[in-house]
């Protein structure tokens, strides 16, 4: 079983000219991105009173008025069981007749292609927090810094870079990328991000969004940047 936030957000800010209903899992994340704004309460914390899909699917019918699509986000969404998954989002689907949107790190790229496949989720909006096409083992530092985890090897990047290659090719004008303008990254992460994005939907067709959200500093988050990107020549 899923566990939920039991604080449901109806927003204006999260996708530009929609309202959305944020519905936040409380199933951890295995990334410590650098200032987390959402570890402390929605990873970190245990609750013990939370929302089932079924207290959700009765909310969003309430409000059914006042959104265009219903997000869920985390920590990480898809760290739960895909059977878990697979149940909620075909409940949720049967019930209220709206996009649903996932936002994701893109490490679940199994589970990402299986829900799509599926026609459980509408759009993903993964993370692309660093140029991971560029990354190698000399950038771990730096992967290090930015994910909060250590990386032995590429495949945690390798992965990302197929989930999002992955959005971008069965794109139907729901999926979305975005970075973080963390304050140890120069100006080039992104405009190489964007470069990889811009060959990616020449490649399949598409024109799926690249944004770069600004960064917010987590005051309980105390580290210090150390690094800078530039770029590979």
């Amino acid at each position: 079983m899923i566990k939920y936030f039991d604080k449901l957000l109806l927003s204006l800010s999260e996708i530009e000219n929609h309202p959305i209903l944020l519905v936040h899992a409380l199933c951890g994340c295995q990334l410590r991105c650098f200032h987390c704004l959402n570890r402390n309460e929605l990873i970190e914390k245990y609750h013990e009173h939370y929302y089932t899909i079924r207290d959700v699917i009765d909310y969003a019918q309430k409000q059914n008025l006042l959104f265009d699509y219903i997000v869920f986000s985390g920590g990480e969404f898809l760290l739960s069981s895909l059977d878990d998954l697979i149940s909620d989002l075909t409940i949720l689907r049967n019930e209220v007749k709206k996009p649903v949107i996932v936002y994701t790190n893109g490490i679940a790229y199994e589970k990402v292609v299986e829900l799509h496949q599926r026609g459980l989720v509408d759009g993903f909006h993964v993370d692309m927090k660093l140029p991971f096409h560029l990354l190698t083992s000399e950038d771990f530092d730096l992967a290090e810094l930015t994910l909060g985890i250590p990386l032995r090897d590429m495949s945690i990047p390798q992965r990302i870079l197929q989930t999002l290659e992955y959005i971008i090719s069965v794109d139907q004008g729901f999926n979305r990328i975005r970075s973080v303008r963390y304050p140890f990254l120069g100006p080039e992460a992104f405009s190489e991000n964007r470069r990889w994005v811009e060959n990616m939907n020449q490649k399949y067709g598409k024109h799926v969004p690249y944004d770069v959200n600004s960064f917010v500093y987590n005051p309980d988050e105390k580290v210090a940047p150390a690094f800078q990107f530039m770029g590979h020549p």
